[in-house]
């Protein structure tokens, strides 16, 4: 094959699955049910009234709001103030770890784009500016972006394990780190402490598959990277059963302490969950850390 009709189908490649994962996002964002939460800040255009005691020779009597000053003794004046458009990181670990399933579930890196990219089509929608965390995609609005964004999420890395977690942060923004935070967990240590230099707040969304949470697997068994190039062969898979299960809790609190220092929440998706439910538990979280 030449290598423009190896582009050409990889390009076509690339448009299918961007147009699958945009597809199912935009179903999801649909399906959920959103409140306000307690938000502070809502998207670009939106407005709120607030109150201010009466300033004597620089307010007009006739601003006077009197219902709201007759619950205390003093004038207060109302104002319209506009509430400042936000913005929203998103990052879904491309590496091949992510592309794990067992039989019946949906890979990680899918589960985890689908999400990702509901989150963005709902604050696109709510206003807001959404971006990549890198500096491939800077925030903007508009459903071009979205669909930019579902063609990054399409494309695979070539290493089993992400190297870097980016943190290219606007400061003040919201952000969602997706992964299944198998590499080390420095590099997302030195992510979160790039947003609490810019004062940025999210969410660690840890996605797994079924059974690297439960690990049922005996008797012999070959434990193999996605990308085959770490392996690991034994007789009895039970035996190791506690020691993975240990490790993982280890990592998870870790990943939770991490979160923690700085002001963010650590989430775990396991699949257990319908996506609705874990799309209306992020959107939550995110609001929150907002209006705190």
């Amino acid at each position: 094959m030449s290598q423009s009709l190896t582009i050409q189908s990889e390009a076509a490649h690339l448009a299918q699955t961007a147009g699958d994962l945009l597809l199912q996002a935009e179903r999801l964002a649909h399906a959920m049910t959103f409140g306000d939460h307690g938000r502070r800040k809502a998207g670009l255009g939106d407005h709120f009234w607030q109150y201010r005691p009466f300033q004597n020779g620089l307010d007009s009597p006739r601003s006077i709001d009197h219902r709201r000053s007759a619950k205390q003794d003093q004038d207060f004046v109302r104002q319209l103030e506009w509430k400042t458009p936000q913005v929203l990181h998103l990052w879904v670990d491309s590496a091949a770890s992510m592309r794990f399933s067992s039989k019946g579930q949906s890979q990680k890196h899918h589960r985890g784009a689908v999400l990702a990219l509901a989150l963005a089509i709902a604050a696109e929608k709510a206003g807001e500016r959404v971006g990549l965390s890198d500096q491939s995609l800077p925030p903007a609005r508009g459903k071009g972006q979205i669909f930019r964004m579902a063609e990054r999420f399409a494309t695979e890395a070539v290493e089993d394990y992400v190297k870097t977690t980016p943190s290219d942060f606007v400061k003040g923004a919201s952000a969602v780190l997706t992964s299944d935070f198998f590499a080390d967990l420095a590099q997302t240590e030195q992510a979160l402490s790039c947003a609490v230099d810019k004062g940025v707040s999210g969410v660690l969304l840890q996605v797994l598959d079924p059974s690297e949470q439960s690990f049922p697997f005996r008797g012999r068994a070959i434990f193999q990277s996605v990308l085959g190039r770490l392996q690991h062969d034994t007789k009895e898979a039970g035996d190791l059963r506690q020691s993975y299960l240990d490790r993982l809790i280890s990592r998870q609190t870790r990943l939770k302490e991490l979160a923690q220092l700085a002001g963010w929440t650590f989430y775990c998706d396991d699949g257990s969950q319908s996506p609705i439910a874990v799309a209306s538990r992020l959107y939550f979280l995110l609001s929150r850390g907002r209006s705190g």
